[in-house]
């Protein structure tokens, strides 16, 4: 998911071009997007490796590609579920319809593998597997649930309701006022006055235009705020021996593979996973935290989100 509701409406498409060229881990990489306000669902797949398929090699190419998961299943308000698809199952999870987090798997996942994707979307861990959604019998298959949906005529008009009967009272308002036509002409008189005033104000039209102006730097600095890594690897490594003490600590590996995820392999004389994640989560600067013992029982393998840190508060200046 991509979120760009701090970008200008006619600038998202072009910002999120660019964030996706940086993020998408192939050569030859196609994008797909589904906008819901100022955020997006994004899916990305390598156009080489999908068009060498054997389904595919030898006939002509497609003109589109598009992903799979848009025509199984149906969005959801919230909640976390296991969808069918023609080969395998995908793993979702949803925020307010925005389709938060997936995963697919050429089989079922086992409750181990479920929960670990579950933590990485900053959920709690379940107990049992939920039951795969399976293709309803008589389902579109070829109508992707992005697609927008055709209004019938009684829902025409239980919707624009409201808007037909102002549309009907503006008109017999309308047929009432024709005899005042003739005071309609001292209005349009007192209009084309206040318009001389308002053009001759030219103090008040340069305040709205530097209003505006700054209105608009706010948002390119926001835009530019948003690009920034939510912390430096000194000063993620500076906090460390606060988020794990005891006997023989050693830091054997350390890895941020994206700006906003960590990966770090310790070594402890008793490491106690959940003390670990609780540790790590109550310091406000992560979240879905995950510890897995290592290759032996002193080494612990932790991953997790970084948290974005508010910008400093700008110092006050000194009494003049």
């Amino acid at each position: 998911m991509l979120d760009a509701s701090s970008i200008p409406a006619k600038r998202r498409n072009g910002y999120a071009a660019t964030q996706l060229a940086r993020w998408a881990p192939f050569a030859d990489p196609q994008f797909h997007t589904e906008w819901v306000g100022g955020r997006a669902m994004v899916w990305a797949w390598s156009r080489g490796k999908v068009l060498d398929d054997e389904a595919v090699a030898g006939s002509t190419p497609p003109r589109r590609l598009l992903p799979e998961s848009i025509y199984r299943g149906q969005p959801r308000a919230e909640g976390c579920e296991l969808v069918a698809m023609d080969h395998g199952v995908e793993g979702r999870v949803w925020r307010d319809f925005l389709l938060a987090t997936s995963q697919w798997w050429p089989q079922p996942p086992s409750l181990r593998e479920w929960n670990l994707f579950r933590r990485s979307a900053g959920l709690p861990a379940e107990n049992a597997l939920p039951e795969v959604v399976a293709p309803v019998e008589g389902e579109a298959v070829f109508v992707a649930w992005t697609a927008p949906k055709v209004l019938g005529l009684g829902e025409v008009v239980g919707r624009y309701r409201t808007v037909a009967i102002a549309a009907a009272a503006g008109i017999v308002t309308a047929a009432l006022a024709l005899p005042l036509f003739a005071g309609a002409k001292l209005l349009v008189s007192n209009w084309n006055l206040e318009r001389e005033i308002a053009a001759q104000d030219r103090g008040l039209q340069e305040i709205l235009v530097a209003r505006e102006a700054a209105m608009g730097d706010a948002v390119a600095v926001d835009a530019l705020l948003a690009l920034r890594p939510p912390a430096g690897q000194v000063e993620l490594l500076a906090a460390l021996p606060g988020l794990a003490r005891g006997p023989g600590l050693q830091l054997m590996e350390w890895r941020m593979p994206e700006p906003d995820r960590i990966d770090v392999v310790l070594q402890m004389a008793r490491p106690d996973p959940r003390a670990l994640v609780e540790q790590w989560e109550a310091s406000g600067r992560f979240r879905a935290v995950t510890v897995e013992l290592g290759r032996d029982a002193k080494e612990v393998n932790i991953k997790a989100e970084v948290v974005r840190q508010p910008l400093p508060a700008a110092p006050a200046e000194a009494a003049q």
